[in-house]
């Protein structure tokens, strides 16, 4: 993927790779908070021991970052892919980022009941 794409992202695969594109840019901290969000979406209703959340966003005088414009693209694409296009993303992000989904799938079985 060479140069920046043009327009919004009309179809999931241009969507995916406008979000790896950006995961490759982020910095530990963004990725951190991305862990937390994923995962809200991944185990909703469940209490996550990571903190962030768009819904801590708050209005201020100052405009967005662009991460926060990022995650809030993803947010509204992410809601309406299929469960099998978000496990698509999560395989791409396995490709490119083995830590980041071990862990993510670390912090996903730590929310389960334990029956």
């Amino acid at each position: 993927m060479s140069g920046y794409m043009c327009g919004p992202p009309r179809d999931v695969g241009e969507q995916q790779a406008w979000v790896l594109r950006w995961f490759g840019e982020w910095g530990a901290g963004e990725r951190e908070e991305f862990l937390a969000e994923l995962l809200d979406r991944v185990v909703p209703g469940k209490a996550t021991r990571l903190p962030g959340s768009l819904g801590g966003l708050s209005l201020t005088h100052r405009p967005p970052s662009i991460f926060r414009c990022q995650l809030r693209l993803w947010d509204g694409w992410f809601r309406n892919w299929s469960v099998d296009q978000r496990n698509l993303l999560l395989h791409r992000l396995e490709e490119r980022a083995p830590d980041f989904t071990d862990r993510l799938y670390r912090e996903v079985a730590l929310t389960a009941d334990p029956r």
